[in-house]
């Protein structure tokens, strides 16, 4: 359901906007810890997406489980996400696996794999690398133990947190630069469990979008974080046996011309772009996946950049979806010299993409200079920096 967090009635704890007492910063630390300790871990959870302009929720249905590895130094924890969509065809599904240092992704018939030991860069990126921002990622409970600890010494988050008889209930909202950018509810059991999870991005503003999590501990069969790639192709034989494919990837473009593509607007008419052939200006190409919840603020930011850098320089944006309605809802209203393609899958394809955002900054050449993945507090910095040096 769409609309603004309820106002906490009994308040533990309170921090002022820019301060975290000591003891709101120890309660949440420690309420990481318990969080941590629970191993192996699995769940079902409602996951729901509300658009702006759109009537109905997006509802994802999820089974996730996790497990502690402590010999993995890139992430600490192996986790298996599997997912179901209804649409008007049926049923979409997915999944997205993590074990030492092997990630594996299954969207829209295509199996994306990517291994520490063949290409490093995927996994080290700024963001915290591909294992810690898939889809969904920020649902576990390592994850959530992780925002927690953040939230203790951000000094950019005004928290209240709350432990009563039958829950401990965390709400947060920050603010950068005198705007509240998001709010935050977690609620979770003594034992740390969460049950709830939601985040409400750009409040009050024209982007504003609001995901809810709901866990439940009582469907089942539960599942289990898989260990190896054996496990994995068990489970999903049809998958592997069908969609698996190399392990290009993305970062590997840096330095090379942009593959060409063909690609629908939301008008349907073709934009097209030879491989070879020169920009009229520098470009920012960015991948979005329409459901993926930091898509409205990645907008945002990367039209901020486009506003502020030196030269004039298109802004491309290519949704993974062919969903136009809730395209449109994203990117409303339509600046005049954007881009906007659906049904990117061929050009994720040939550049090997498994992360959102994706953006590829390209020379006037359309040379690929410089590619970043995931969504971090850094973007903006990194793409003006960046930007600012295409030639």
């Amino acid at each position: 359901m769409k609309g603004k967090f309820g106002i906490l009635m009994v308040i533990a704890v309170v921090c002022l906007p820019g301060v975290m007492s000591a003891e709101t910063g120890f309660g949440l630390c420690k309420l990481a810890d318990r969080i941590d300790s629970i191993t192996p871990y699995s769940a079902h959870v409602s996951y729901a997406v509300a658009l702006p302009m759109a009537d109905d929720d997006i509802v994802y249905q999820l089974d996730i489980a996790t497990s502690r590895n402590s010999s993995d130094p890139l992430l600490g924890y192996n986790y298996l996400i599997d997912w179901q969509l209804p649409v008007e065809t049926g049923i979409s599904e997915g999944f997205t696996a993590y074990f030492d240092g092997h990630h594996y992704r299954y969207r829209d018939h295509r199996l994306q794999e990517n291994h520490f030991q063949w290409d490093s860069i995927p996994f080290i990126s700024s963001a915290g690398g591909i294992q810690r921002n898939g889809q969904f990622v920020d649902l576990l409970p390592e994850n959530l133990a992780l925002q927690l600890r953040e939230m203790a010494t951000d000094t950019t988050y005004s928290v209240t947190l709350t432990d009563n008889s039958r829950s401990i209930d965390v709400r947060g909202s920050r603010r950068v630069n005198g705007y509240e950018s998001r709010q935050i509810e977690m609620l979770f059991d003594h034992d740390g469990q969460p049950l709830k999870y939601s985040v409400l991005y750009n409040p009050g503003m024209l982007g504003e979008q609001e995901v809810n999590a709901t866990y439940n501990y009582t469907l089942t069969p539960a599942i289990e974080a898989v260990t190896n790639e054996e496990d994995l192709m068990a489970r999903y034989p049809e998958i592997f046996g069908k969609y698996r494919v190399s392990n290009y990837s993305v970062e590997n473009l840096r330095g090379l011309p942009l593959p060409a593509f063909a690609l629908p607007t939301l008008t349907r008419q073709r934009y097209q772009h030879p491989k070879g052939q020169p920009f009229t200006s520098p470009a920012i190409i960015a991948v979005l996946d329409p459901m993926v919840a930091s898509t409205p603020s990645t907008i945002a930011t990367l039209r901020a950049t486009v506003d502020t850098l030196p030269r004039q320089t298109l802004l491309i944006m290519i949704f993974a979806s062919n969903d136009t309605d809730t395209i449109e809802s994203l990117t409303a209203p339509e600046r005049p010299g954007e881009v906007i393609l659906t049904s990117g899958a061929p050009f994720i394809r040939d550049c090997g993409i498994n992360a959102y955002p994706t953006i590829l900054l390209c020379n006037s050449d359309a040379t690929v200079a410089y590619v970043t993945l995931g969504i971090s507090s850094s973007l903006a910095d990194d793409l003006t920096q960046g930007g600012a040096l295409l030639k």
